[in-house]
């Protein structure tokens, strides 16, 4: 890639040498999709930098408050040809996160979806000078306000023909000018807005296509909200490659994936262990031989599916681990392989043909995937790769070759970036010990806005510390196992990891959600919501009795979850004793964004977990052991 100065020079370039190939396909507010070309969208882009310059946006903080949309794309990417720094977040997130965000960032222009999101900011009118409705929805210029369509007018009568304002504009921004503030949703406190220059987004531009292979014309489905750092970078990147995108969103995206036939699908665990537990669902609901026998399929094809992982050298080994001491878990029994091709045939290729036939790659980031589902995914024939990254790396760290995927990993560092895992005492460790992740290279954030003495206590050295547990195995690749954080030390002084332990646990088809705790205390507890759906079926297939409202205090249902417990987490599925869990509350109030108990990305807010059942959790632990 050549050496771009800018995000938008390099997108420039890439309209510049394919105006005319498709780039966008998306709902315009009327719910009907349309296709955008390269030159049409640069043409947009053109017309609302013109209108931000003449409205005072030019090297300002400019606030975005929408999901995924074309109109925050021609914006977003207006705002940069102009040296303007966007600071972007959700619809989902509370008036208080959003006010605090235009307080802190100092935005006095604010870019807001529609007027359910303009709501939430309204009591801060007064202190703004441009507002731009998304959505067109609303119009009033009188008071500075603006939709887009006619903010678009503006700046197209504006330009007077002019076709290269926002490229000439663009050769005045340079690599180390700032991009984005990207406030982070944050399990704790206030969100931290990490600073991210332009270089640092445009290292991931050069060195993420050859690592998945991305050509010019491939066709992405993305669904994820773009405010988000990893769909944000995924957008640049298939920009500047000169890919053709569609947009979709989760009710849209069965139909999606069959309309749109996608080559690459861009995806975060939630997606894949919602599809899973639907394939599972709907064996079930068949009942009888032909439920047994589907189930006993797949189990069969995944043991061929490991035992080929196994002979081809794909296991990735840590410490003293040797292939051969790992073979009893990859063993592989005579009929699976035609079991295997039985499966394809009857299970797998529905599956195929619901993600639209000829996906080749999915990128799943933003969390860890359960192992039992990465297995499921490569007997199915769905090549899936993982990443690891954070918002203040913009954010890809590591990625698994598609060609080498060493499935559990998160793969190695790309290109001219360093990974090491230190002890508590900095120092570096031997690999297969797991130590805290520091990493170094040009995707390292600039700084937290206005906070030097935070930015200081997490770079040192040139180097960051990412808060994130995990080591490196001997192929060179990094196994996470939690953040530092959140590691769990019980008053017997072990050190609990819940990460693993939650991710095997959402195994079972009747554990929804689950947060582990036991912070100072003897044992591992856990709070557990529960899948009341398939409970539900549970109860009635064995003629229990059951009050609905109260299935969270039922003896069989706690019975049931302990049991799941006791299968799941023991020494045979790799535990410790400690790790087992002894003490447990069970839920039925899904922890969510809309109640605060997950952040933006979908990651728990552990503290506000644990305040929410604080006076259940103490009672949980006044009984001795």
């Amino acid at each position: 890639m050549k050496n771009y100065t800018s995000i938008a020079s390099a997108f420039f370039e890439t309209v510049a040498n394919i105006p005319n190939k498709e780039a966008y396909r998306y709902k315009n507010n009327n719910s009907e999709k349309e296709t955008i070309t390269y030159i049409d969208l640069y043409s947009k882009v053109n017309a609302i930098a013109k209108a931000f310059k003449l409205k005072g946006g030019s090297k300002k903080n400019v606030a975005i408050f929408s999901e995924n949309r074309i109109e925050w794309f021609i914006c977003d990417m207006a705002l940069l040809s102009i040296g303007a720094i966007d600071i972007p977040r959700g619809n989902d997130s509370t008036s208080d996160e959003l006010t605090y965000i235009i307080e802190h960032s100092e935005s006095n222009v604010v870019l807001v979806e529609n007027e359910y999101v303009y709501k939430k900011i309204e009591k801060l009118y007064s202190k703004l000078e441009l507002i731009i409705f998304l959505d067109s929805s609303t119009h009033n210029p009188d008071k500075n306000i603006y939709s887009f369509d006619k903010f678009l007018e503006f700046g197209n009568e504006a330009l007077n023909g002019d076709t290269n304002f926002a490229i000439d504009e663009a050769k005045q921004v340079n690599l180390n000018d700032v991009a984005t503030i990207i406030y982070t949703s944050g399990t704790t406190g206030k969100p931290k807005g990490v600073v991210l220059t332009h270089d640092n987004i445009l290292h991931q531009v050069k060195v993420l296509p050859p690592i998945i292979g991305l050509k010019q014309g491939e066709k992405l489905l993305t669904v994820l909200p773009i405010w988000h750092i990893y769909e944000r970078m995924i957008s640049y990147v298939t920009c500047i490659t000169g890919c053709f995108t569609a947009i979709t969103n989760k009710r849209d995206l069965k139909n999606d994936f069959f309309e749109e036939k996608p080559d690459i699908f861009i995806s975060v665990p939630a997606i894949w262990i919602n599809i899973y537990n639907g394939v599972l669902k709907n064996i079930e609901k068949k009942g009888g031989f032909s439920a047994i026998f589907a189930k006993n399929l797949i189990k069969s094809s995944i043991r061929y599916i490991r035992n080929i992982r196994y002979k081809n050298k794909l296991v990735y080994l840590v410490g003293d681990e040797t292939l051969e001491s790992k073979s009893k878990d990859y063993i592989c029994f005579p009929f699976d392989s035609i079991m295997h091709k039985l499966a394809k045939k009857i299970v797998y290729k529905k599956i195929i043909e619901l993600t639209g036939g000829r996906m080749r790659l999915t990128i799943s980031g933003g969390g860890a995937l359960p192992m039992h589902i990465e297995d499921f995914l490569e007997a199915v024939g769905i090549n899936l790769i993982v990443g690891w990254g954070i918002t203040e790396t913009s954010p890809v760290l590591t990625l698994r070759d598609i060609n080498k995927n060493y499935r559990g990993t998160c793969g190695s560092a790309i290109d001219e970036v360093e990974v090491e895992i230190r002890d508590k005492d900095g120092n570096i460790c031997d690999d297969g010990i797991m130590g805290v992740c520091f990493v170094k290279g040009p995707n390292i954030f600039k700084e937290y806005y206005k906070d030097k003495e935070l930015t200081d206590s997490v770079k040192v050295n040139g180097f960051f510390n990412t808060g994130d547990l995990g080591t490196k195995t001997k192929q060179g690749e990094i196994v996470l196992t939690g953040r530092a954080k959140e590691t769990i030390v019980l008053l017997t002084g072990e050190n609990v990891e819940p990460q693993p332990i939650e991710n095997k646990l959402v195994e079972s088809k009747y554990i929804h959600q689950v947060m582990l705790i036991g912070q100072d205390k003897p044992s591992v507890g856990a709070i557990i919501i529960i899948n009341e759906e398939n409970i539900l079926e549970y109860l009635t297939h064995h003629k229990i009795k059951f009050n609905k409202e109260d299935l969270t205090n039922c003896n069989e249902v706690n019975k049931l979850i302990k049991n799941e417990l006791s299968r799941l987490i023991n020494n045979h599925t790799g535990f410790r004793s400690y790790e087992c869990i002894s003490k447990v509350i069970l839920s039925n109030d899904e922890f969510t964004i809309d109640n605060g108990l997950l952040t933006q990305s979908l990651k728990m807010k552990r503290f506000e977990i644990t305040e929410k059942f604080k006076e259940e959790i103490e009672l949980l632990y006044q009984n001795k052991f």
